[in-house]
This record gives C-alpha cells, structure tokens and sequence, in this order.
C-alpha cells in the first residue's frame, strides 16, 4: 500500500531520482471529456505525457471510444504515439457490438477492452462491497445488467467470438476489462485460437478480479501481458504484492501502467514517476523497470520503443 501523501511527497525529490520516464509507454490513462471527474482533457495528458519524456500513451474511457480522439490528440504530438480504442461497455456501444469494433479499428483504434463497468463480474462486486468507492462511483446511475462473455455452458458466446474474429483480422490488442478470471481464461483462449496475438490482461490485482498467481502463469504466453496498475496501489494494494506476482510471473510479460486521470490522485506522468519510486523502494531493479514499461508495451503495440530507433 502507497500512503497518497508520502507519494505526493516524493515527486519534490525528482530530482534525486534515476527514472527512465524517456521512452516509456502508459497503456492505461483516463482523461476528459468523459462523465467522471478527470484531472486533464486528452491534449492536456498528451503535453504532460511528452514534457515527461514518454514515448506513448493510450487513451480509456468507459463510456466513450478514444480512437477518433486520439488520432485528434495525435496532431498535437510530435514524438508521442497516442492510441485509443474502444471499451465494450453498454454506455459506450451497446456492449458486444462487432460493429462498433469496426469502425473503430477502421479510424485507428488500436485496442478493444472487453466490458469494464458493464460486465457481471464488475456489477457483482459492487453489489457485494459495502463501499466500492471509486470502483462503484464510474459506473453509478446506469441501468446495468451485467454482461459476461460466456454462455450458460461455458462457451464464449458467437457475437464474442465474432469480436475476438475482427480483433485478429486487424491485429488489434486485446484487453481482458473487468472480466473474472475464469470469463479471462476463455477469452484468452477462444482469441488464440482465432489468432489474435496481442494480449492486455488488465489490472489482474484489482479487487474486482484479483486473479491468482497461478492462474496468471497458466495464461503467460508470448504476446501476452499483464498490466499492473498504480491505481491499485494508491488504492491499498501492497506495493511489494505487486512486485512479487510480477517477478512470479515473469517481468518479460508484465506492463507497468498509472490506470490514472482520477481528480482525486496524481497527474498520470507524475503518478508514473511516484510509480517507479514505490516499486524501487521494493527493490525494482532499473532494468526491470524499462522492460516493464518501455519494451514490453512497445511490443504489445508493435511499433519503436525509441524515436531514434
């Protein structure tokens, strides 16, 4: 667990830090517009994401597609690659909508999450916690029936399978949302077998999902990673957790990224700084650290870590 005032703290010593920030890619930033308070719009994330030193970022929001406005967000950055997609989510596109994934690979989308506030699994946690907080606050005042990728038996459903067809064709990445660990291990599986080759299993610590170590190794393959987010850090997730799944399961396959752009935490460039501070406080080697946020991302995207590469 981070204390959120000793993190805010620590940015005041920068300059006594070694943080590779050059280079290194967040797959996981929320900003505005959007329902929810955020801290920055899209062209304020991408200007401090590029006085950061950051090579890339990707724009997510539940409850609207970020692909047209990240190849918007995309003019006003030179050297920083912006990337967007789509969430599955009931408010964004109806939920499973092959269309709707589409038209947003078609504009440039990069990446296609399965449902986050719109899926069973997220829906029956916040119905089970007594004070979901912030995890509750996202999806509030929505009529939500939950959505899961499955069908009674089991099977992923054909329109999910139709998704995980469009996804492969457009060598898109895959992103598993707020599904549980057993709807994950299926849709890992169906979008291998149709070929999809770039995988997110996103915040695998989170409370809603808290995927077991073992289960996270069974899913370790190449193209597959799992992103590990400081969100849940400052949300209470111990800090020295995080960093043994990751070494358990492999640095090769783990993604370091903020999940920021709440109002009420850190700026996401200054939130991903606080980030390395944390884990190399619990004993994060640099090099980890770059593989983690600079070579593992920049092969989930397929594009140069560096701008001189």
């Amino acid at each position: 667990m981070v204390d959120k005032g000793t993190a805010r703290a620590a940015a005041s010593n920068r300059a006594k830090c070694v943080v590779p920030l050059a280079g290194a890619i967040d797959t996981h930033v929320h900003s505005s517009p959007d329902v929810t308070p955020r801290v920055l719009d899209d062209l304020g994330v991408v200007a401090a994401a590029a006085r950061a030193g950051l090579r890339g970022i990707v724009l997510k929001s539940h409850h609207f597609a970020t692909a047209p406005r990240a190849v918007l967000a995309q003019t006003q950055a030179a050297e920083l690659s912006v990337f967007g997609g789509i969430v599955l989510n009931r408010s964004s596109c109806g939920g499973f909508n092959p269309d709707a994934v589409r038209v947003n690979l078609a504009v440039g989308g990069r990446i296609v999450w399965m449902p986050t506030i719109s899926a069973r699994n997220h829906l029956n946690y916040v119905a089970a916690t007594n004070n979901p907080g912030h995890v509750g606050a996202i999806g509030a005042g929505l009529r939500e029936t939950g959505l899961s990728p499955l069908m009674r038996d089991g099977r992923v459903d054909p329109v999910v399978g139709e998704i995980l067809g469009v996804v492969a064709e457009n060598d898109a990445v895959l992103a598993t949302g707020h599904l549980s660990s057993e709807e994950i291990c299926a849709v890992v599986g169906e979008a291998r077998r149709r070929g999809v080759r770039r995988i997110l299993i996103t915040h695998p610590e989170a409370p809603q999902i808290r995927m077991p170590v073992g289960i996270q190794r069974e899913l370790a393959s190449p193209g597959t990673y799992f992103e590990r987010c400081y969100y849940s850090l400052l949300a209470g997730y111990p800090t020295d957790a995080m960093l043994a799944e990751a070494r358990a399961v492999g640095i090769e396959s783990t993604i370091f990224a903020t999940d920021l752009g709440q109002a009420h935490n850190p700026m996401p460039a200054e939130g991903f700084l606080q980030f390395y501070e944390a884990l190399s406080t619990a004993g994060l080697s640099l090099e980890e650290w770059q593989r983690a946020v600079v070579s593992n991302p920049a092969a989930l995207f397929s594009f140069s870590a560096s701008p001189e590469a």
